[in-house]
């Protein structure tokens, strides 16, 4: 090959580097456009509609895409603003009412998704504790917990199976809804959340102590 033809071939595979280099980042920023054209908006809780909220988090790429923390806020602020204004619960009732089977399904897998990671890292949280700190953590957990379930219990109509209320039926599934390795981080966790609901309960049953009676003058 002539010096001439060697550069005819250069020349020739530049300029198709180039155009295959363009089109390659034309394709990169139709997928980013694509990608933030489908992610929904997160919903303002004060003026959103339930059905609004619903579809977020039910959405892939709404609430599964915030990090952890923010998932909890914004699960947390959305409870305390439902469960302080009636008309707010009553709409959200009416709202799973009328999901479908697919909706329902696509709505708990999603809030499942979120309590599991929570859970998870509250385990692990545990875990890494003090033993002195270890009581007070494990009750306000399950403070936590039972206002999460008298919430969903409350609104979710519909869900009868999936939001029973007891935080047992919600632990039963969550061990059977992770690995070997998160079952080895989560059953300590469980165990230890039932003892002190235990513990909890027998001190709600105690009758009340009275004073010891003083001796008359």
């Amino acid at each position: 090959m002539t010096a001439d033809e060697i550069k005819t071939t250069v020349k020739h595979h530049r300029h198709a580097a180039i155009g295959g280099g363009i089109v390659g980042v034309g394709l990169l920023v139709a997928y980013f456009a694509y990608g933030f054209a489908v992610t929904p908006a997160q919903p303002d809780l004060q003026t959103a509609n339930a059905a609004e909220v619903v579809a977020y988090i039910s959405n892939e790429r709404g609430l599964d895409k915030l990090p952890q923390i923010e998932e909890q806020q914004f699960l947390l602020r959305w409870r305390d603003i439902v469960m302080k204004e009636p008309k707010k619960k009553e709409e959200l009732k009416e709202c799973f009412l009328k999901l479908d089977d697919a909706q329902r399904k696509i709505f708990s897998e999603a809030i499942f998704k979120h309590f599991k990671r929570a859970f998870l890292q509250d385990a692990k949280q545990y875990s890494h504790l003090p033993d002195d700190q270890k009581h007070g953590f494990l009750r306000k957990k399950l403070e936590d917990g039972r206002r999460q379930a008298v919430f969903m219990k409350d609104v979710a109509v519909g869900f009868k199976k999936q939001f029973s209320g007891r935080q047992d039926d919600f632990q039963q599934w969550l061990m059977e809804h992770t690995t070997a390795e998160e079952r080895a981080l989560g059953e300590p966790y469980v165990d230890a959340l039932k003892r002190v609901r235990e513990q909890m309960k027998k001190q709600q049953k105690a009758p009340a102590s009275f004073p010891a009676e003083t001796s008359r003058p």
